[in-house]
């Protein structure tokens, strides 16, 4: 690893989360403070050196879409299997399980959002099934905390799970909540939030939607197993979302997991 990747590593540590544009801007800042300025024509080999660095220390530069608008943005996460470490660092473990408490009523909610009343009342939840007491002040702190670090986002007054915890949660939100999360059915990642099929379950991020639907006169289902009318509105298609996804209107080659009953 060359001095441009290591000031872009020292860079990113500071700040956690960045754009796309913010991050290849950042690596072409590095590159050129260091002199060395043909690293930056190859975005993806400059963050795969990087990467290589980073995998003894159980840290890698992960590209995410956000669920919301499909804007592309990099972070730096922590790839240990056991997803408490990932917390542990820097949260107590009340704060942790309070936090597994909203992400149960997050991925429970049809549209992947909870409200503040919901959230602070797993407090009490927290009290009855695993005795451990937290005042809603404590809880309120630990949610600004939460949606400053990114693990969650706040919507309007309700809240949904972050930038940080869909990087590096995935693997642990996958297994334990298998019968409510589902991929989306175009681009294949993980879909907390989204639109749902009425007849199949089949779910699609609003982006994908965008993408997928536009132009289209019929609007059905992408499971070609199910086809029915898709009754949701349609979202503007966005610039950030054809970046992201690019512009083919197919859907990814596997068949979504319908949800369990």
């Amino acid at each position: 690893m060359r001095d441009p990747h290591r000031l872009f590593l020292k860079s990113l540590m500071s700040k956690q989360f960045l754009s796309e544009t913010e991050t290849k801007t950042l690596c072409q800042k590095c590159c050129s403070a260091s002199e060395d300025e043909s690293l930056a024509e190859d975005f993806e080999a400059f963050l795969e050196t990087v990467n290589k660095n980073l995998k003894l220390f159980f840290m890698e530069i992960r590209r995410g879409v956000s669920e919301e608008d499909g804007a592309v943005h990099f972070g730096l996460v922590n790839t240990a299997e056991d997803e408490a470490s990932k917390l542990a660092t820097d949260f107590s473990p009340s704060d942790i399980a309070f936090f597994k408490k909203a992400m149960d009523l997050i991925v429970a909610s049809p549209d992947g959002l909870a409200s503040s009343m919901e959230i602070l009342n797993a407090t009490h939840d927290l009290e009855k099934t695993i005795k451990i007491k937290m005042s809603i002040t404590h809880a309120e702190n630990l949610v600004e905390r939460l949606i400053k670090d990114k693990w969650m986002s706040e919507l309007s007054g309700s809240y949904t799970l972050g930038p940080k915890a869909m990087l590096e949660l995935r693997p642990y939100l996958k297994r334990v909540y298998e019968d409510e999360i589902v991929d989306c059915m175009i681009c294949r990642d993980i879909a907390v939030r989204g639109q749902c099929c009425t007849q199949c379950d089949g779910k699609i991020h609003n982006h994908c939607a965008a993408r997928f639907f536009n132009g289209r006169a019929q609007k059905t289902c992408p499971n070609q197993q199910c086809g029915a009318i898709w009754t949701h509105r349609v979202p503007h298609l966005s610039t950030s979302s054809s970046q992201a996804n690019g512009e083919s209107n197919t859907v990814a080659g596997r068949h979504h997991k319908k949800r369990r009953k």
